[in-house]
């Protein structure tokens, strides 16, 4: 076959594919919420690329940890107004807001993005193993779920982030020696190939010697950021789970998936090629309206003392800091821009995300989705 006609056949496979996004894009278009939420978050997207041009950080200083104005700190004690200087003024230790504001959207991304994708994995690798194998493994992930779910979201994160140690000793040792040890249950069960049982039997002994005679043993240095991180993908991922467990189970039982297995089809291929491609739609719903509720979750975390590091470059900290001059209404209205300008940036990176999910959901729910 010459490249014409395989440039054909592909062209004519991918036609399918291609119709669909096309039509996909026109929904997007006839959305203005759509069209709203995604130029709020391209928006953001440009102030956190241009962040060291927006707001250049000192040379030699942490560009995400905010340096006082020591010639306003002799001044006065009060929070300083807008002024040329510090366009959106200082809170009471003269940190400059602007460039809390601008370097907090840097991260704001990171804490949505990398939560929610901690979160999705944990929960697409047990809620899909619970749905596909069915059982007494759904059995005990699913009533581990329920116990998670069960408990109050932002008071388990509050005691999660409290009780995390700073340092937390990783054993390498144990972690490949567990590994093993699950390879070789599954090996033994699904592959008896000498080929994967061997190799790993020998890993398996190995890790096993070395952990009885001279195991591995790091120190893992933790921030209070990196403690929130954990501590919000703990509590977010039994909502996928949940999610994905429903959705594998309409599937599973399919004509394709039934199909798959008579041709002989591993597990692993099945779910890969054939399980999650048909169920992915509703968790990309999901996830992004998940990304701004986990950012007003880490603010307020912040806003209480346990989120981020003191004097970091987060909405929530800046916000945090004018607890003191909002206790009477006077105070209140004389430094209105101690809260109500980070407060913007976090009411509108919450709205962008909730206005594209909003759209995901028309675009690809299939049952409204062609109306």
């Amino acid at each position: 076959m010459d490249l014409s006609a395989k440039w054909k056949e592909l062209k004519v496979s991918w036609q399918p594919r291609i119709k669909e996004w096309k039509f996909m894009l026109k929904r997007i278009r006839e959305s203005p919420l759509a069209l709203i939420g995604i130029a709020i978050i391209i928006g953001f997207v440009i102030i956190a690329c241009l962040a060291p041009v927006l707001a250049p950080p000192q040379a030699g200083w942490d560009p995400f940890m905010l340096r006082p104005d020591k010639d306003l700190a002799i001044l006065t004690p009060d929070p300083t107004p807008p002024t040329t200087r510090h366009i959106f003024g200082t809170t009471a230790e003269k940190f400059d807001i602007y460039y809390g504001c601008i370097w907090g959207t840097i991260n704001a991304f990171r804490v949505g993005l990398i939560v929610v994708a901690i979160a999705l994995v944990i929960g697409v690798v047990l809620g899909t193993v619970a749905a596909y194998y069915g059982g007494l493994i759904d059995e005990i992930l699913m009533r581990f779920t329920d116990i998670i779910i069960a408990l109050p979201g932002l008071v388990l994160a509050m005691a999660l982030v409290i009780a995390f140690p700073t340092t937390i000793p990783l054993n390498i040792t144990l972690i490949i020696l567990v590994v093993s040890a699950v390879l070789s249950i599954y090996f033994a069960a699904f592959k008896p190939q000498r080929k994967y049982l061997l190799p790993n039997q020998i890993i398996l002994l190995i890790s096993l010697f070395l952990y009885l005679t001279n195991p591995i043993v790091i120190g893992l240095n933790m921030s209070k950021l990196d403690k929130v991180l954990i501590s919000l993908a703990i509590v977010g991922w039994p909502g996928y789970a949940r999610l994905i467990r429903g959705e594998v189970l309409r599937v599973k039982n399919e004509d394709y998936v039934e199909a798959a297995k008579a041709s002989g089809c591993s597990d692993l291929r099945i779910i890969i090629k054939h399980i999650l491609p048909n169920t992915v739609y509703p968790l990309l719903i999901v996830v992004t309206l998940d990304i701004g509720s986990i950012v007003l979750t880490a603010a307020a975390l912040s806003f209480l003392g346990i989120g981020a590091d003191p004097n970091f470059a987060d909405w929530g900290n800046i916000i945090s800091m004018s607890r003191t001059w909002i206790s009477s209404p006077e105070l209140l209205v004389r430094h209105y821009y101690t809260f109500l300008i980070p407060g913007i940036f976090i009411s509108l990176f919450v709205l962008g995300w909730n206005l594209l999910g909003d759209a995901l959901r028309d675009i690809l729910d299939p049952m409204i989705r062609r109306r």
